[in-house]
């Protein structure tokens, strides 16, 4: 299941999460982050318990979004061990984010 974070949690769900982590940022208004919405939640479903989805919400966590030098939605940062091992940014096939969380787990 994704996890949805604000500016406020963020911190506490990076820390227990960081083993292996996507979060995925999006917002709102953004017609290609609506497309993404299935698919991201059909990974956290596939992965859950293995690596954790947090989704941040630029609007509502914009000093989460700067802090990952965000510039743009959708948004894809994976974080294995606490460091970010690869940053994605645009619309994205299953297959695709797949490829990337499978390097998280070896």
């Amino acid at each position: 299941m994704k996890i949805t974070v604000t500016d406020q949690s963020f911190e506490t769900a990076f820390k227990k999460y960081e083993r292996a982590e996507m979060i995925e940022f999006f917002a709102s208004w953004c017609h290609h982050c609506k497309h993404m919405a299935g698919v991201v939640n059909g990974l956290a479903k596939s992965y859950a318990g293995q690596i954790a989805v947090l989704g941040v919400n630029v609007e509502t966590a914009p000093e989460t979004a700067r802090r990952f030098g965000v510039q743009g939605v959708p948004a894809f940062v994976f974080v294995k061990n606490g460091e970010i091992v690869k940053r994605l940014a645009g619309e994205f096939s299953e297959a695709q984010l797949r490829q990337h969380l499978e390097s998280l787990l070896q």
